[in-house]
């Protein structure tokens, strides 16, 4: 993965009219805490996932949503004196604010890191860019937390994102296993029996 490190643009950028870009994420979002989850992993040479297996069972959990009340950004920060850098967010939902899910959010608040796996509406030529993996290096941390039973039907309102001052130094990557089936297959399976 790269680090503003001698890169030059090596590619072209294009436009592919047969795969317009769209809005919005699915549903449902993956979390896998980054400090205490143990994992191997690889990447290809675009920087893609490739391979990801957690050795400790029951190290991940869903996220889930409806229509597109959740969703996904990054941004680049600009630094004077070291690398760029960026920040990656999640704003998502709590459907339902029943117990469990408020001490399941109070948990997600408890100051460590995560990694998140999301599945994006557009998936690009023949489905190969549908997940995307934020916070890698650096993690996702809690930072707002909203609830008013006046607002959207009393639903509860976070974000997760990049800690100021220790940002993400790439964008979100891509995840493929190889297919759009055999990864959504494995996302559905490891990560959500």
């Amino acid at each position: 993965m790269s680090l503003n490190c001698n890169e030059i643009l090596s590619s072209d950028i294009y436009k592919d009219c047969s795969v317009p870009a769209m809005a919005g994420i699915e549903v449902n979002v993956t979390v896998v805490p980054l400090k205490y989850s143990k994992y191997d992993y690889s990447f290809n040479s675009n920087g893609v996932l490739t391979y990801f297996e957690p050795q400790t069972i029951g190290v991940t959990f869903r996220i889930e949503g409806i229509k597109q009340a959740q969703g996904v950004s990054f941004e680049l920060i600009k630094k004077e004196d070291s690398f760029d850098t960026y920040k990656h967010s999640f704003s998502g939902v709590i459907l339902t604010p029943s117990a469990e899910n408020k001490k399941s959010l109070q948990q997600l608040n408890s100051g460590e890191p995560y990694i998140l796996f999301v599945e994006k509406k557009w998936k690009g030529m023949n489905l190969n860019d549908a997940f995307e993996v934020l916070g890698w290096d650096a993690g996702l941390y809690m930072q707002e937390v909203n609830w008013n039973t006046k607002e959207s039907d009393g639903i509860i309102k976070f974000v997760m994102a990049t800690a100021e001052g220790s940002e993400e130094t790439n964008l979100p990557c891509n995840f493929s296993l190889g297919t759009y089936v055999q990864t959504k297959n494995w996302i559905d399976t490891k990560f959500n029996p």
